[in-house]
């Protein structure tokens, strides 16, 4: 048996004018198609030594004949620290700055939740 949404009373009823259960779609068999073929447009791809430049070669902004900016000395040591691998978390690698910046983090989340914890008591039982 097959059942409808009553448009009267928005209901589940039983169906009276369902005979299958894809009605009024009838299933239809797949018809086998052939996969596309692949096409290589060579004339715009590019090349292995395109994609990888020579290690003293300077990369060229997209669509330009302008290289990149040069990454600045403080910044090249930034990224040697951050991703030395010395089993420090990366939120702690930026020195004691970063620890008492987590510690004071963690500490208002858990000021957070004990404040949670006190609205959810007093709503559960109200004074009187």
């Amino acid at each position: 048996m097959y059942h409808q949404f009553s448009r009267a009373t928005g209901r589940l009823v039983a169906a009276t004018n369902l005979q299958t259960p894809l009605f009024p779609v009838a299933p239809i068999a797949l018809q086998r198609v052939d996969p596309p073929k692949i096409q290589y447009n060579t004339a715009q791809l590019s090349t292995v030594t395109e994609a990888c430049p020579a290690p003293g070669a300077r990369k060229l902004i997209p669509g330009t004949n302008t290289p990149y900016s040069p990454v600045p000395e403080s910044i090249r040591k930034q990224q040697q620290q951050f991703q030395k691998e010395d089993d420090v978390p990366v939120f702690l690698k930026g020195g004691p700055v970063d620890g008492i910046l987590y510690r004071l983090t963690l500490a208002l989340c858990v000021v957070g939740l004990v404040g949670i914890g006190h609205t959810v008591y007093d709503h559960a039982f109200p004074k009187q």
